[in-house]
């Protein structure tokens, strides 16, 4: 049963835990039928899970811990292992920060207590950055560190996409990164970006409450609740950026992708610490501290000493072959190999007819004598079928055929993955500096 239905049950009831604040956010907007009752219903909130100690309906944010963070969607804490399969000369960045002010991310939940909820996953309850905004984020602090000659980027009077188009128009380098949309006049073909991002996810949230002021008398109105990613020094947010290179096409040598990835995180690097990420950055939500950078590279010159040393396989004692026996010629044909099945049906058949023959020419046998012979005739039948096995298996076990074959014989060559790491808040222009 999902939370909507829970929550359309008139007989539900719930006691809030420590981590069920979330449904009871979900519970408290159930009964409001009035802007006078949503008011109330978030004060009594905000009173019972939103502020440490209230004092006169005050105090400070509670830090709200949220569930776990489902490995299947960290993605950025797997291995290296997962750039196995791409083609050479793709990279992968894993930048590390910590969030320094509450973070505002807009979620799209039409059915929640208050009107500026955090971006959660939908299932889970995760919140996190989104993939998208982390894309448009990193657009920005790369037009600020590297300004368009013509100034297009700064056109007020065009629209943001045209001014965006215009300006990965002009810089082949965010053409490659980000990618470009159809213009609607067919002069440029959509193209993906080769960087592709995953969502950054933290643990908990809190809430703040704002109240806008008159210009001209200073007197606030109506206050407004926000819902924020909480900073938390002691936890490390992690960025998973892929830079994908089509290997073998225009542009995918190693050099056009050092110098890709290098303007890219020089740009964030600069730009970010500076900003912040998310919502209300300029009035200085969303700061964040660098911690640290790790780069891990498809065959990369430069990197050969990052390389972790391959362990030597450790030889396993294989058991025995079993032993060719001398009856095994007998199921052969001319080219010393076993008989095809309805070759050994026919020579089966022959030592049956010769055992009939056999029986016959028994004059008067007795009842046992009968039955031993029946038996006889049985068993040589089984004990045949047994060797002819035997000796396929023996023969398909030490035997190499060679297919023959007209098609193009291809070679997967097996490529080396190496990883490089700078710790400290410079972490991320060192790590540029070196990429360049």
């Amino acid at each position: 049963m999902t939370c909507f239905d829970l929550l359309a049950d008139k007989d539900f009831k719930f006691t809030p835990t420590e981590r069920g604040w979330l449904l009871a956010a979900s519970r408290a907007r159930k009964d409001v039928k009035s802007q006078t009752d949503l008011t109330e219903a978030r004060n009594r909130f905000l009173q019972t899970h939103g502020i440490v100690n209230p004092v006169n309906k005050r105090g400070k944010a509670k830090h709200l811990p949220c569930r776990l963070i489902p490995q299947d969607l960290d993605t950025a804490r797997r291995g290296k292992e997962v750039l196995e399969s791409f083609p050479r000369y793709s990279a992968r960045l894993l930048l590390e920060f910590t969030l320094l002010t509450p973070l505002l991310t807009k979620d799209d939940d039409p059915f929640y207590l208050f009107d500026n909820p955090t971006r959660k996953d939908h299932n889970f309850g995760v919140p996190h950055i989104a993939a998208a905004s982390l894309k448009g984020l990193s657009l920005d602090a790369y037009q600020r560190a590297f300004p368009s000659s013509s100034g297009i980027e700064i056109e007020q009077k065009k629209q943001l996409l045209e001014r965006r188009h215009g300006y990965r128009l002009q810089d082949a380098h965010a053409k490659r990164l980000f990618g470009i949309e159809d213009d609607g006049n067919q002069q440029e073909v959509s193209r993906i970006g080769r960087l592709h991002y995953s969502a950054v996810w933290f643990k908990q949230v809190q809430f703040l409450v704002m109240n806008p002021r008159e210009p001209e008398t200073g007197i606030g109105t109506i206050p407004i609740q926000f819902e924020a990613i909480a900073p938390n020094p002691k936890e490390k947010a992690i960025l998973e950026v892929v830079y994908f290179n089509p290997y073998g096409v225009k542009e995918s040598d190693e050099q056009t992708v050092r110098e890709d990835l290098a303007r890219w995180l020089a740009a964030v690097g600069t730009w970010w610490p500076v900003l912040g990420l998310g919502a209300k950055r300029l009035a200085g939500y969303g700061a964040i501290k660098i911690e640290k950078a790790t780069l891990q590279a498809v065959e990369w010159s430069g990197m050969e000493n990052t390389q972790t040393p391959q362990r030597n396989p450790v030889a396993q004692e294989q058991p025995p072959s079993p032993q060719k026996q001398s009856y095994y010629k007998d199921y052969l044909d001319n080219e010393d190999k076993p008989l095809s099945e309805e070759a050994f049906k026919a020579k089966l058949d022959g030592k049956l007819a010769d055992k009939d023959k056999e029986i016959a020419k028994l004059k008067n046998p007795s009842k046992k004598e009968i039955k031993i012979l029946v038996s006889q005739r049985k068993n040589l039948g089984k004990n045949e079928r047994k060797k002819y096995k035997e000796v396929v298996e023996y023969f398909k076990a030490h035997t190499t055929t060679t297919p023959q074959t007209t098609e193009e014989v291809v070679v997967i060559e097996e490529l080396q993955i190496y990883e490089r790491q700078e710790q400290g808040e410079d972490s991320w222009i060192k790590l540029a500096k070196w990429i360049s």
